[in-house]
């Protein structure tokens, strides 16, 4: 199984493959400061884990965004929690607007709103996703 993350200073959004690593699905939100105690409990010492798809939020002409000091922060608590983690960097750039466009699609958009960790981890899922289908 493949791990995705969408950091954030908050919140961290958590995505899974299927076994196979071909599907995403979004899991949860996690509060990015208990991060590595949320991870240690749901995946162990990561050893299940075939690698890591780690949002890498850039603007739109390609320079450094302000969500660069999360994902930071999130890939020093990956390398502390597991240091012999695959963590590969995916540009991350409109994930979270095309998770709230689809909950808008699907008629989501008032829970959406009210619970954003929702839209953290369909982002993880989109970073996921486009990681493992540049794998393939």
């Amino acid at each position: 199984m493949w791990i995705g993350l969408d950091p954030g200073l908050r919140r961290t959004g958590l995505a899974e493959s299927d076994a196979q690593g071909i599907m995403a699905f979004p899991v949860a939100s996690l509060p990015t400061a208990d991060l590595a105690q949320e991870l240690g409990r749901r995946y162990g010492d990561g050893s299940g884990i075939q690698g890591i798809a780690l949002g890498s939020p850039q603007r739109l002409d390609g320079g450094i965004s302000h969500g660069a000091a999360a994902r930071d922060s999130v890939a020093k608590i990956l390398a502390a929690t597991w240091p012999n983690a695959v963590v590969h960097m995916v540009d991350e750039r409109l994930t979270s607007k095309l998770a709230a466009q689809g909950a808008a699609l699907l008629g989501r958009s008032k829970v959406v709103k009210k619970d954003k960790g929702q839209l953290d981890a369909a982002a993880a899922s989109l970073i996921l996703e486009n990681f493992l289908s540049q794998k393939r």
